[in-house]
């Protein structure tokens, strides 16, 4: 239904701009009588669209254009399909890496990725599971978590920093038996083919944010594509990105309804899992109070992050205007299903700060420490001599 739909809204958007000039008779001399033929024709077939709809759609018909773009529309799908298979063929770990995950080393120093990997390890055991793959998404200061592997021994699972920074061990618990029960459930198995089924619909889209945001970088509140430093590498590329971002529109809803028609239900699953295996309600239900609570919630800023939208703790972007659209049921009611006497109410948290910022303040402080030591020993040699 959704290729057929897709089909349909193509060949309307593609016919609207081709059937003009298939159409049009006199030859056309120049550049700016191209432009005139096509901003003319364009006008006069948006008012004939309103008037006469259907005298409009007996204009745009044609067989062969219409055999062309149906071929066009399955070619780009199953190649969309095919690549995303190939790309996700090494499991879980090729998801954490495509989402700019850093793999969690056995030797560590960090007093958070070792809790991290002893709650890990702990609920492999509870579950009879080998120990995943442990990722961290470094970028992320939103509070989200997600798992995907093909069968159990490729699994991995990830966390944002925001989660590894702000949870509680208790919370971090709930968010990670949340994840094993995808993993018991069979979820990240059909999960994964489902990602490659609509990176196929939805590939265009994503290609066109990746041209707009000029890298896999998020665009900070205060940058411009107007910027004199950005202007000569982004324009060039604004116009084939609302190309691609108008040629994969109509995918968009269809690819989340598609989510939100299959995962919400395993949603309500694992949460109910992930209490039964922690036998602790207030681990998960104060990790959703705190993504309810945090100005980012569980929003990623990496452009993949649609493409994984449904493997994720959270919603990864902001919530849809229509809530079957939603890859996840609202947070409140999460919440209300754990806990009925909720009030609704959210408390404020705090936001890690941004990785660069908190690199340099980290800078700082070796740098003032190391000049402490060296003062002092200055000191102490002077006082010897």
């Amino acid at each position: 239904m959704a290729i057929l739909v897709i089909f349909a809204l193509n060949y309307l958007i593609l016919a609207a701009v081709i059937q003009p000039f298939l159409k049009y008779e006199s030859p056309i001399p120049n550049l700016y009588d191209f432009i005139n033929v096509f901003v003319v024709t364009a006008l006069l077939q948006l008012g004939d669209a309103l008037m006469r709809p259907l005298h409009f759609l007996s204009w745009l018909w044609e067989p062969r254009l219409a055999g062309w773009i149906a071929l066009g529309t399955l070619i780009s799908i199953a190649s969309g399909c095919f690549y995303k298979v190939r790309q996700l063929s090494g499991g879980g770990s090729a998801v954490a890496e495509l989402l700019g995950g850093r793999r969690v080393d056995s030797n560590l120093s960090n007093l958070d990725e070792q809790r991290l990997r002893d709650v890990i390890t702990e609920m492999a055991i509870a579950s009879s599971l080998p120990v995943p793959d442990i990722y961290v998404l470094d970028n992320e200061r939103g509070i989200n978590s997600f798992a995907a592997g093909h069968t159990h021994d490729d699994v991995a699972i990830g966390i944002t920093r925001g989660g590894l920074v702000l949870l509680t061990r208790d919370e971090l618990q709930g968010v990670i038996a949340h994840e094993f029960s995808h993993i018991l459930n069979g979820d990240t198995r059909f999960n994964m083919r489902l990602m490659a089924l609509d990176h196929g619909l939805f590939w265009p889209t994503m290609l066109g944010r990746t041209l707009l945001r000029e890298a896999a970088e998020s665009i900070e509140p205060d940058d411009s594509i107007a910027d004199e430093a950005r202007t000569a590498v982004r324009l060039p590329f604004i116009p084939v990105a609302l190309f691609f971002l108008l040629l994969g529109l109509p995918g968009l809803p269809l690819v989340r309804w598609i989510k939100s028609a299959i995962c919400r239900e395993r949603e309500w699953l694992a949460d109910a899992a992930a209490v039964q295996f922690t036998r602790n309600p207030a681990g998960i239900e104060g990790a959703l109070k705190k993504i309810g609570g945090l100005l980012k919630q569980g929003r990623l800023d990496t452009p993949q992050a649609e493409t994984a939208s449904h493997l994720y703790f959270a919603n990864s972007a902001f919530d849809a205007w229509f809530e079957f659209m939603s890859t996840h049921p609202p947070l409140t009611k999460r919440i209300l299903a754990i806990d009925p006497l909720f009030d609704g109410q959210f408390q404020h948290i705090k936001s890690p700060p941004r990785p660069e910022i908190e690199q340099a303040a980290e800078f700082d402080r070796v740098y003032q420490e190391s000049l402490r030591r060296a003062q002092d020993k200055a000191k102490a040699r002077n006082a010897l001599e």
